[in-house]
């Protein structure tokens, strides 16, 4: 069962020269018990998404579209599948309707203001908040709250009957409109995610906890690193001095520093020792999911490893849900079951992490995989993919990498391409030619 459900998102940054496209219709599904790798080079919104499942985003981001999909205590509802499916068919009536009429629409000054609705309108469509699946379920809604108001009622009146009636009306309830085990992390008014929510503020830290980049930074140097991990656990949990201390101690144990560091400051710690502190302090709730950014920054190559074979170890000690993003596969590659691949905003490639490596599918993937040695096979000079990143403010039109991609046509230049999914499952790809790539095996990565 998917923790994490990450559908269609947008998250969009407010700046001068424009609007910052850092994560652009995003699909991404994180299961229970998985480990799932986000990688991809510096800037193509690994780090927003993370922030966006977080609530971290800062005042200038916006969720103009898709959701976050948190689903919290118990199973999901086997309800909610129906209710999706028919308001997304109901997205694509409005979306059909409203595309004719946009055709039909003439392009003159005097109707502008009527386009630019019809455009709107037409966005807000293709990637749904919650509030649009709730508009568009809002009669079968009234239905089922009216129906279990009427049952509410007769099981009140002792009536014993009603008792299976009523918890279905009550899940179906739930599916319509969002609520119960599932939390839309989006679901704010204005499509921020930085006010308090009390729903929100219990998942944090709690529930989903993160490692963020940069540990040398992350820990305050004027308190004792144990001392800020029991400031976290008491902000979260009703537990006296003692009781944090312990945990603390056992957290230390857990990740390889010795206890006796507790009392020590932060620049008492090397790098290695402070990314565990980090981990410690991700790990202090027993979080659900664990979002790790960059969790080797500036580490030397052993010491990284070190603390991947650590990471290894707590995940199939504490079977924790873990999304490790880094810009280099060969980080992630030893510890994720899947590898998804982030360009421009977009998610370009995710499979199996065996699979990505052993049948590349995407362009991009196949540089990115080419920019590293392998301790396997033959020596080889590494290549670097050609160019920079585009813009996120005006990103090329058609397929994103066309700029970069030497397997460019003219197609990839005007229209934007559709994922191609591989028969088996498990593995797809954003890309005009990935159908192609498939049949002939797969790309390498010279």
């Amino acid at each position: 069962m998917s923790l994490v459900s990450v559908r269609k998102l947008r998250v969009y940054f407010k700046v001068q020269a424009g609007w910052v496209k850092a994560v652009d219709g995003v699909d991404l599904d994180i299961d229970e018990g998985e480990t799932v790798g986000l990688v991809g080079e510096s800037g193509c919104g690994k780090t927003t998404l993370a922030y966006a499942i977080t609530q971290l985003l800062p005042s200038n981001a916006y969720v103009l579209g898709g959701q976050v999909l948190f689903h919290g205590e118990g199973g999901s509802n086997p309800y909610r599948p129906e209710y999706w499916g028919l308001a997304e068919s109901r997205f694509q009536r409005d979306l059909e309707d409203l595309r004719a009429k946009l055709a039909q629409t003439p392009k003159e000054d005097g109707s502008s203001q009527d386009r630019q609705e019809l455009e709107e309108e037409i966005g807000r469509l293709e990637n749904p908040l919650s509030e649009t699946y709730r508009t568009h379920l809002d009669a079968e809604i009234k239905t089922l709250q009216k129906q279990v108001d009427t049952l509410t009622e007769r099981w009140q009146a002792n009536d014993p009957s009603v008792r299976r009636p009523l918890i279905e009306a009550r899940r179906r309830l739930s599916a319509a409109t969002q609520e119960g085990d599932l939390v839309d992390i989006t679901r704010l008014p204005d499509g921020r995610l930085r006010e308090y929510h009390p729903k929100l503020n219990a998942i944090r830290w709690k529930q989903i906890a993160m490692v963020f980049q940069g540990a040398m930074n992350a820990l305050n140097p004027v308190y004792t690193v144990g001392d800020q991990i029991i400031e976290a656990i008491q902000t979260h949990e009703d537990v006296d001095d003692g009781q944090a201390r312990t945990r603390v101690e056992e957290l230390y144990r857990l990740v390889g520093i010795p206890p006796d560091r507790i009392d020590n400051y932060p620049h008492e710690y090397s790098g290695g020792m402070k990314q565990r502190a980090m981990i410690a302090m991700a790990l202090a709730l027993n979080p659900k999911l664990v979002i790790m950014d960059e969790p080797t920054t500036a580490l030397d190559v052993i010491t990284a490893s070190r603390i991947m074979d650590e990471v290894l170890r707590i995940q199939k000690q504490l079977k924790m849900t873990l999304l490790i993003i880094s810009h280099d596969v060969s980080t992630v590659a030893k510890v994720a079951d899947r590898i998804c691949v982030m360009y421009a905003g977009q998610l370009v490639e995710e499979s199996a992490s065996k699979n990505i490596f052993s049948r590349t599918l995407h362009p991009y993937t196949q540089g990115l995989l080419g920019a590293f040695p392998s301790v396997k096979g033959e020596k080889r000079r590494l290549e670097a993919i050609p160019g920079s990143p585009p813009s996120l403010v005006t990103p090329p039109k058609g397929c994103r990498f066309n700029p970069r991609c030497k397997y460019v046509q003219d197609v990839c230049l005007v229209q934007e391409p559709a994922y191609f999914y591989t028969p088996e499952g498990g593995h797809r790809a954003l890309c005009h030619f990935s159908k192609d790539f498939y049949e002939q095996g797969g790309l390498g990565h010279t």
